[in-house]
């Protein structure tokens, strides 16, 4: 797919440095943002993108200006949503490079994603943004994205003790709780005898 000077294309194994230096970039983007996007090695980012190059409904794009990699995108054919016969493609870890913004990388991004749509036999196109990304929530609201759920995350330890907090029983708080206590009081044994 292309773009007048951009180039979408799979990503591939020489790509890796770049990926590796934009993945940073978006987990830079915010704390929430952080607990949301994998770890940043090269080598991580060399699984990851070995598991989407794996896997028939994933697909790992980058977007090139001039030789030089401006943007990434991954693809996944998924459910629309769990128990929806329809298909979608969900768009993950959509990013540009800050010099390459407003200069059409998203868009061809986004064209390669509506591509693959159309290939795999997919109805919609999906993203995820965090609310407070006016800009990327604006640049979507512009192509015709619109809300269709709003997504919350929680930590499990932190959901359990507001559960604990208002005496919501767990079939395995007892047990959760000394097994939590047990592996940090062996970590904390563990840490002493080094």
């Amino acid at each position: 797919m292309t773009r007048p000077g951009i180039t979408v294309r799979d990503a591939r194994s020489e790509d890796l440095p770049d990926l590796t230096e934009m993945w940073r970039e978006l987990r830079e983007i915010g704390s929430r943002l952080d607990r949301a996007t994998p770890a940043v090695t090269e080598q991580g980012v060399l699984q990851r993108l070995d598991a989407v190059s794996a896997d028939p409904d994933s697909r790992a794009l980058v977007a090139v200006v001039d030789g030089v990699v401006a943007g990434m995108a991954v693809l996944t054919r998924a459910p629309y949503a769990p128990l929806f016969d329809q298909s979608a493609v969900h768009v993950n870890y959509l990013h540009v490079r800050q010099e390459h913004r407003r200069r059409g990388v998203g868009k061809a991004l986004l064209a390669a994603a509506a591509a693959y749509a159309e290939e795999v036999g997919a109805e919609h196109v999906m993203t995820s943004v965090l609310p407070q990304m006016r800009e990327t929530n604006r640049f979507y609201a512009r192509l015709g994205f619109g809300p269709v759920v709003v997504r919350r995350a929680v930590s499990v330890s932190l959901l359990r003790r507001r559960l604990a907090a208002e005496r919501v029983p767990g079939r395995t708080d007892t047990t959760l709780l000394r097994r939590r206590t047990m592996r940090r009081v062996r970590a904390a044994v563990a840490r002493v005898s080094e």
